[in-house]
């Protein structure tokens, strides 16, 4: 099963990013219901790996985190597209990231290893940009709009479910982050 691991965006975030998705010249906007922050993805999880790590979830404890974001960036140095908004990698966040990684690879979940760059997709793409669309979306990089941050109290597992207008993301469970 298609899963990951996310922090959620509060309401009143989630629509301030979905103003800035309005303005960006490139790609299909994420759904303002399917905005979050991922901090473990698994491309097909067997179902007693997740049974396992919600054994393990419910018993972890971690403290709240502070989400602050830093600007507004780009992945397109592959063949597709993808526009976020970047997230400060705090102390705290590196920690609860890594944290969980562990609890997921002891649930058996395979997890790729590479450098948490914490962040929450506003626009995907099929292709990479060119001409004035590449020129547009450079000069939306970096720009750093008006976007409040927020404590993370829980992280939720959800199921992803590819379908012909794209991701469909339920809840499976949450984990308080109370401390």
């Amino acid at each position: 099963m298609r899963a990951f691991l996310a922090l959620d965006i509060p309401d009143d975030t989630a629509t301030a990013l979905s103003r800035v998705q309005s303005g960006m010249p490139f790609g299909r906007p994420v759904p303002e219901e399917n905005l979050h922050l991922t901090l473990a993805f698994f491309e097909d999880a067997p179902e007693v790996a997740l049974a396992d790590l919600d054994d393990l979830m419910t018993a972890f404890r971690a403290a709240p985190v502070a989400v602050h974001f830093t600007g507004i960036d780009s992945f397109t140095e592959t063949e597709r597209g993808l526009i976020f908004a970047a997230v400060e990698r705090t102390d705290a966040l590196q920690s609860l990231h890594d944290r969980i990684a562990s609890l997921c690879r002891q649930a058996g979940l395979d997890l790729p290893r590479r450098r948490f760059r914490p962040h929450v997709t506003l626009c995907r793409a099929s292709r990479r940009p060119d001409g004035p669309a590449r020129d547009r979306l450079a000069a939306s990089l970096g720009a750093r709009p008006d976007l409040p941050g927020f404590t993370a109290r829980a992280v939720t597992l959800y199921r992803s479910t590819l379908g012909p207008r794209g991701a469909l993301h339920e809840a499976m469970a949450a984990y308080p982050l109370s401390g």
